[in-house]
């Protein structure tokens, strides 16, 4: 299905926050400091934010 450039710009963020979010959770998961685990979860709260702003224009 062809997009329009802009509805590719929200896809590409969705799927930008669906990476980041596997980014953080295994930060948080396997991290032995308070630094990583906080960084971990400071991605996955960005991560849910990116995803809302890029599912909310595209959904596949």
């Amino acid at each position: 299905m062809k997009y329009p450039d802009y509805i590719k710009k929200y896809k590409y963020l969705a799927i930008l926050g669906i990476i980041l979010m596997g980014i953080g959770s295994f930060m948080v998961c396997l991290s032995n400091s308070k630094l990583g685990s906080n960084t971990g979860t400071f991605l996955l709260c960005l991560s849910i934010v990116i995803s809302i702003i890029g599912f909310s224009k595209w959904q596949p």
